[in-house]
This record gives structure tokens, sequence and C-alpha cells, in this order.
């Protein structure tokens, strides 16, 4: 995958939409001395490249029975590492997944509303069926700041 180098107008447009994801076309264009259509444009641009998205975020500390854990596997990948990184990321509850150095091979940002008991499914039912999950850990987030959270898909209403 090809990294790409933003120009300044590319990287002020994220950040301000990072601050506040709902600021209108017209108050990022005058805040960088651009045309509203230039913002569009270039917004656009940004989302079909796969660079940036805007997303709503929740807080999982304010909601009952909402936990997040990070899970920590441990794989039998026979060479196919990436594909069951794919096959995880694609789970229900799970908000990202990456493969990391260490003890494990792939960790997971899983979030549950169901509290424990959909968090024990998930780690005792749904990632075996991957096949080659040979051993996990979970790290319940017991308490965070700045923790906001997209909702994965497969999470249920919160």
């Amino acid at each position: 995958m090809d990294k790409t180098i933003l120009d300044a107008v590319d990287n002020e447009i994220i950040r301000l939409l990072t601050e506040d994801g709902r600021m209108p076309i017209g108050e990022m264009a005058k805040k960088l001395n651009v045309t509203a259509p230039t913002i569009r444009s270039r917004i656009k641009i940004l989302e079909e490249k796969g660079l940036f998205k805007v997303s709503g975020f929740v807080d999982p500390s304010r909601h009952q029975d909402m936990i997040t854990a990070l899970v920590a596997m441990s794989i039998q990948s026979k060479g196919h590492l990436d594909k069951t990184l794919d096959k995880i990321s694609k789970l229900p509850n799970v908000a990202w997944a990456g493969v990391v150095a260490g003890r494990y091979d792939i960790i997971a940002e899983v979030v549950c509303v169901g509290g424990q008991d959909e968090l024990y499914q998930f780690t005792t039912e749904t990632i075996l069926k991957l096949g080659n999950v040979v051993r996990s850990e979970s790290f319940i987030i017991m308490k965070s700041r700045q923790n906001w959270l997209r909702l994965p898909e497969g999470v249920g209403n919160i």
C-alpha cells in the first residue's frame, strides 16, 4: 500500500474536522482562506482515496454495560497472517485489529454492549471458530481518558 503525503490544506482540513466533525464547509473555507468548493473537493478526494473518514464516536464509560477490551491472540498462521488479520478485523464487535511485535501476533479492540458475557462469547466461541487462534488474553479497559470509540459493525443498541 502506497503512503500518501498530504499538503498543508489537506492536513488543515483533517485537523479541523478532527476537532469538530460537524464544522460547516463555509467556516472551514474562511479559516483556511480557500473557497467552499475547494474544501468540498478536497474532502471528497480524501474520502475516495481512503485517507480520511468522518465518523461519530461514543464514550464507552458513559454507556451502561458497554465494555471495551484489547484481545491479544497468538495465531498459527502458516504464512497467512494477513488473511487472519482480515478475518478478525471483520468480526462483529471488533473496532480495529493489528499485527503486533512481541508475545502475541494480533491485538484487537473489542466493544461489547452486553458486558462480560458478550466478551466471554467473543473469546470462547467467535475467535475460536477461525480455527487458527492458539491462545488469547483479554485486557478489559477499566478506566481510560480520551477513549472515544467508533462503534464497530455487529454492536447492538447502546
